[in-house]
């Protein structure tokens, strides 16, 4: 499972023990700890797949964090990492993207994230509702929902490194500055 990769690169890389947060771990977690134990509240971190995430008790465990965010508050997610994102990108075609459980899912958990992390190897699926859709997830201040963003500006390519064979120009940079 992608889950249980997820925790062993970061307790490899980083020396983090996630804790893989299922209907497995849920039950353990209240056998311990009593009927009403939360494991969002027990770990502080967590990774969920997004079969797990979508389901009803994920949406009652979360209920139960969630509710005390507020826009006065502090966010009670300080990263929301999302792999293989494209299967969150509504499936949109024509004028809008209509949201699939996974979107709704994540839209909610980044809704309450100070910070949002979205990956994928797989091409998008083409349609710029479903684009927008996704950026919308990541930052909708930047980029709201139905709104293509502003192309950046084209940045310079990096000159190749000097060489006795090609040395730079005179009095010219290397490589042009960062524009940050």
């Amino acid at each position: 499972h992608l889950t249980d990769k997820w925790h062993d690169e970061m307790l490899n890389r980083f020396g983090l023990d996630f804790t893989v947060v299922n209907s497995e771990t849920l039950s353990r977690v209240r056998r311990d700890r009593g009927l009403h134990a939360n494991p969002f509240r027990v770990f502080p971190y967590t990774i969920v797949s997004l079969a797990w995430l979508r389901g009803p008790k994920a949406g009652r465990l979360l209920d139960e964090v969630l509710a005390q965010s507020g826009p006065m508050r502090t966010r009670p997610l300080d990263l929301l990492i999302v792999d293989e994102a494209h299967h969150v990108a509504p499936p949109g075609k024509g004028q809008y993207a209509v949201d699939s459980q996974q979107t709704r899912a994540v839209r909610r958990l980044a809704d309450h994230a100070e910070h949002r992390l979205f990956m994928s190897a797989t091409p998008h699926n083409g349609y710029p509702e479903s684009w927008t859709a996704l950026l919308a997830l990541l930052d909708p201040q930047q980029v709201p929902r139905g709104c293509l963003p502003a192309p950046a500006p084209l940045r310079p390519e990096p000159r190749p490194r000097p060489t006795p064979e090609n040395p730079p120009d005179a009095g010219a940079p290397v490589t042009p500055p960062r524009g940050d």
